[in-house]
């Protein structure tokens, strides 16, 4: 018989990320599903370092494997590089 993963769909970060177009910060990420969720939709760019390692990190997360706050830098280092490409330095 298999085994049931649990996962944590309501994990929270201690603080928020408020994110959004130009200076309106207008959507609020909780924890890790929210940003996943917002990486796949509003992201024009799916790839790139800073995208696949805030996307393993949250999964992570969610499966509980580390703590939900060691997701969330990632995620804010996903989010400015995607919302300003030009200052991305990847190699």
């Amino acid at each position: 018989m298999g085994t049931v993963t649990p996962v944590g769909f309501n994990l929270r970060w201690t603080r928020p990320v408020y994110v959004g177009q130009s200076d309106e910060l207008d959507t609020t990420i909780y924890g890790p599903a929210d940003a996943i969720r917002l990486m796949q939709i509003h992201f024009s760019h799916k790839h790139g370092f800073s995208y696949w390692r805030a996307h393993a990190l949250c999964h992570s997360a969610l499966l509980g494997t580390i703590h939900q706050d060691f997701a969330r830098q990632s995620f804010v280092d996903a989010w400015v590089e995607q919302a300003d490409p030009e200052e991305t330095h990847d190699s």
